[in-house]
Parts: C-alpha cells; sequence; structure tokens
C-alpha cells in the first residue's frame, strides 16, 4: 500500500513537471510568434526555432499522453490492488472468525473429551470395585455355605446312624425273652420312625446338593471376575 501511494505521489509530481514544461514551452510559442510578426528577417529563423519548439512539444505532448496513459494503468493497478486488498481484508476476516470459531468448538471438544475420559474412568474404577465386592461377598457366602454344608451332612449322618441304632435296639433281635407279638410290633413302629426321620431329613438332603451347585457357580462367577481383573 505505501508502494503504491509512493508511485502515485511521483506521477504526480511527474505530471506537475510536464505543465509546468508545456507551460514554459507555451510561452516560448508566444514570444516566438510576436518575434516573427515584428521581424521578417528574423521569419527563417523563427521558423526554425518554431518547428524546433513545435517538435519540442510534440515531443512534450507524447511524453505527457505516454505519462497519462501511465497515470491511467497506474490508476487501474491501484483499483485493482485496492479491490483484492478489500477481497483479502474480507477473507482475512472470514478466515479469523473461522478460526475462532474452531477454537471454540476445539475447545469445547476437549472440555467433552475431559469429562467424557473421566466419567470413563470413575465408571471403571466403580466397576472394578463393583467386581471386588462382589468377589468378596461370594466368598462369605461361599465361606458361609460351607460351614452349612459340613453342618447339614453331619446332621445326616448322624441321623443315618441314630435309623441303623433305633432299627436294632427295638426289634430287639438278641432278645428270646420278649414276645412276637411285642416285637412285631416294635418292628412296625421302628421301621415307621425310621421312615419319619428319613422324611425329615430329605429336604435336608436336597439342600445340601443345592448348596453344592450353588457354590460351584459362585466358584465360576469369582474366577470370571478375578480374570477381569487381572485384565
Amino acid at each position: 500500500m505505501e508502494a503504491l501511494t509512493a508511485t502515485v505521489k511521483q506521477l504526480t509530481e511527474i505530471l506537475a513537471q510536464v505543465g509546468a514544461s508545456l507551460a514554459a514551452a507555451t510561452q516560448k510559442l508566444e514570444q516566438t510568434t510576436k518575434s516573427l510578426l515584428s521581424s521578417e528577417e528574423s521569419l527563417t529563423s523563427t521558423k526554425e526555432l518554431l518547428a524546433s519548439k513545435e517538435e519540442e512539444l510534440a515531443s512534450t505532448k507524447e511524453e505527457l499522453a505516454s505519462n497519462k496513459e501511465s497515470l491511467g494503468s497506474t490508476k487501474k493497478e491501484l483499483a485493482s490492488t485496492n479491490e483484492d486488498l478489500t477481497l483479502g481484508n474480507q477473507s482475512l476476516t472470514s478466515v479469523k472468525e473461522l478460526l475462532v470459531s474452531t477454537e471454540e468448538k476445539l475447545a469445547s471438544a476437549n472440555q467433552s473429551l475431559a469429562s467424557t475420559k473421566e466419567e470413563r474412568e470413575q465408571t471403571a474404577s466403580a466397576l472394578q470395585q463393583s467386581k471386588k465386592d462382589a468377589i468378596e461377598m461370594l466368598k462369605a457366602q461361599i465361606a458361609s455355605r460351607n460351614e452349612d454344608i459340613v453342618m447339614a451332612e453331619k446332621a445326616r449322618d448322624d441321623s443315618e446312624y441314630d435309623q441303623e441304632i433305633i432299627g436294632r435296639r427295638l426289634q430287639l433281635s438278641g432278645d428270646a425273652d420278649v414276645p412276637d407279638k411285642l416285637r412285631e410290633q416294635l418292628g412296625i413302629f421302628s421301621n415307621d420312625l425310621c421312615s419319619e426321620i428319613a422324611i425329615t431329613m430329605a429336604p435336608l438332603s436336597r439342600s445340601v446338593t443345592r448348596w453344592k451347585e450353588q457354590k460351584k457357580e459362585a466358584i465360576a462367577i469369582i474366577v470370571r471376575l478375578e480374570s477381569q481383573l487381572e485384565s
């Protein structure tokens, strides 16, 4: 922009100089014409001088015309440059606005990403802790269930032993003095009692079987959760 201003200023100075030269040439032409009218003796010299001045004038006119053309071209270039500069400024403004918008979107995306990452880390941490808590709970349930299984199996074994003892004692197989009818009644009573004991213990036996299956399932879950924690 400064270069264009300097060029315009220089062209203006040249035009001023040309105008001054033209004014001087015109003045000289007027003086020559007066001399021609006042003295015919100097006609030839004046004509030669006039011709010379006309040549100078023609040259000056040509130079002026060239300068005008140059000035016109310079004005066109200046106008084109101004248009380019205006478009460039508009484009620069648009680019700046786009850059600001992009930076704002990037900042928002970074905040969203950081928030998402933090939430994901919190979720992962909570999930890990949940798995650990589940493992501890399952282990505690297995320990408690092991105690239940031991107690139930002991009770079942004791009941089977009790049935055997009751059967032997009530049948009185080694006592010959017991009447047959009483022996028969005691045998029936023994069978009924052992049957009732077996019926009473049946649910416990089924519970033991079910508890063992649940224990296997819990152990499998623990193994899977521990594997997930390690990975």
